[in-house]
Formats: structure tokens, C-alpha cells, sequence
């Protein structure tokens, strides 16, 4: 029975006709520059994670592109090994993410998530967490499941009010992947996370509210490989003191990061698109 199945774990002719073959090529050109990034991501992540179990991916929540890359991780290296997928998402939905999954991505099984309540937040009140594209990721788990991968997918945040009142958020995020982790003893735990629980350390100079060990600074002891994923250009969606579009800030060059650095490898993509809001159709 493979680890991850176990159930803790989850005008004339000639002109019309010019201008339809370059919108062919420039569809084309599109495509494979889509390709592009997407394959150099994971080449990319792919050899500078190596020998490393627990790869956290630390997000602007609220892109299309951060679901992408997580489901290409998650395509190339359970070609190999089990792969669980562990996403910033409550503890609750496990039983229906499962049965999304276990269904192989079923219409059926992604319309019964989208119409649980943590889904139904209006985008005046959405995080950027619950999209279209997370639901995409979803169903493209359940079909790599259905076609006989090891793989698994597991929300692991329990946060309530109780954790934020004793002020141990980060340690009980990080209680859920630990336990994943023990539950697996071979393979490899992606977690997409917003940045900051992603980091290693509380970096130099932060706000006085920021977290004194990020999620990811209390599983030090299972060697996580933490990086930045940012991008050169345009938006995401996230909420402040309201939600809505926020611009990409200017980005410095990606690479490996310097010794003390909250982050291992700094990923920049070439664009943030901002997510589909949950019953948004395709365009």
C-alpha cells in the first residue's frame, strides 16, 4: 500500500488570412514562452533542491502562476518517488480535498469544493488562498493520482482564534508538515506557503508583529529547502486594508542566497497573473 494513500496523509481574403496566421504564430510564441518559464522552473528547482525531502515554496498568495509550478514539481518528481502536495489551506477541508483527489478530479467532486463555505468567500474578503487555478491544482493531483502516481495532497493549516490568542500559529502549521513528514519516509513534501511562514529565520530589521520562528524556521531539523518565488512584472491579488490587485514590486535578480538569508533560492518568474476569483470562468 503506498505511503501516500494512507488516509492521514491526501476586406479581401488575403488580408483577413495574413492577419489570422500571425495570431496563430504569435498563440504559438505564447505557448512556448509559457512553456518556457515553467520548464526552467522546475529544471531550476529541480537541481537546486537536490537532497533535500521538504521543499518549501514561499508564495505572494493570490497568482496563477504559483499552482502551475506546484503541479509541474509535482508532475516531474512523482515520476520518481511519492510526492505529497501540501497546501496553506484549513485542516477541515481535508476529507473533501481527499475525495476530490481520490476521485481522480472528478467535475463532480471540484463542483462539491467549490460550493463548501471556505471556497464561497466573496473577493471583497478573499486572501487569495481559494481560486480557480488552486481547484485546477486539485483536479490535475486527482488525475496524477488516477493514472497511478503516488501522490497526495494535505492542507495543512489549523489556525484558529485559539492559536492566534496564544500567539503559536507558525508551531501548529508547523506540527501538521511535521507529522506529514514522519508519515513518509521516502519521498518528497512539496508546501506552498505564503513568504513569510516560508522563511528560515526571522529576517533583520522586521516588524515588530512579525513571527519570532516562521513556520519554516521550526522544522530546521528536517533540512527544508525554502525559496522565494517572485516575479519581474505585474499583479496578484491580496488583501490589505482592502482586497484587490496589487502591482509587483521591483525585483532584484533570482539565485541562490546569501549564508543567514531567511530563503535558500530566490525564484523570479517572468509575470504574476492575479487569480481567477472561485467561480470565475476561463477566458
Amino acid at each position: 500500500m503506498p505511503i501516500l494513500r494512507h488516509g492521514n496523509v491526501i476586406t479581401s481574403a488575403t488580408r483577413p488570412l495574413a492577419r489570422s496566421v500571425l495570431g496563430i504564430v504569435l498563440c504559438a510564441l505564447s505557448a512556448t514562452a509559457a512553456a518556457d518559464w515553467r520548464r526552467d522552473a522546475v529544471d531550476t528547482l529541480t537541481r537546486e533542491s537536490e537532497g533535500h525531502r521538504l521543499v518549501v515554496l514561499g508564495e505572494m498568495h493570490g497568482t496563477r502562476e504559483l499552482p502551475l509550478l506546484a503541479g509541474d514539481l509535482l508532475e516531474r518528481w512523482s515520476a520518481a518517488s511519492p510526492v505529497l502536495l501540501a497546501l496553506e489551506i484549513p485542516t477541515r477541508e481535508h476529507e473533501a480535498l481527499r475525495a476530490a483527489v481520490a476521485s481522480g478530479g472528478t467535475d463532480a467532486t471540484i463542483e462539491a469544493l467549490r460550493r463548501r463555505a471556505w471556497w464561497q468567500v466573496p473577493p471583497a474578503e478573499n486572501d487569495g488562498r481559494r481560486s480557480e487555478d488552486v481547484l485546477a491544482l486539485v483536479r490535475r493531483v486527482g488525475r496524477l493520482q488516477a493514472s497511478g502516481r503516488d501522490v497526495a495532497l494535505l492542507p495543512f493549516d489549523p489556525r484558529d482564534i485559539r492559536c492566534y490568542q496564544r500567539g503559536d500559529c507558525e508551531a501548529a502549521m508547523a506540527h501538521v508538515l511535521q507529522r506529514a513528514h514522519d508519515a513518509l519516509p521516502h519521498g518528497r513534501i512539496v508546501v506552498v506557503t505564503g513568504n513569510v511562514h516560508a522563511m528560515r529565520a526571522r529576517p533583520p530589521g522586521a516588524p515588530e508583529r512579525f513571527p519570532e520562528q516562521p513556520m519554516t524556521a521550526l522544522l530546521q531539523d528536517l533540512s527544508p529547502y525554502s525559496v522565494n518565488v517572485t516575479s519581474a512584472r505585474g499583479a496578484f491579488w491580496a488583501c490589505g486594508e482592502t482586497c484587490g490587485t496589487v502591482d509587483v514590486a521591483p525585483s532584484r535578480h533570482g539565485g541562490r542566497e546569501r549564508q543567514g538569508s531567511p530563503f535558500d533560492y530566490r525564484l523570479v518568474l517572468p509575470m504574476f497573473t492575479p487569480i481567477r476569483q472561485v467561480g470565475q470562468p476561463a477566458r
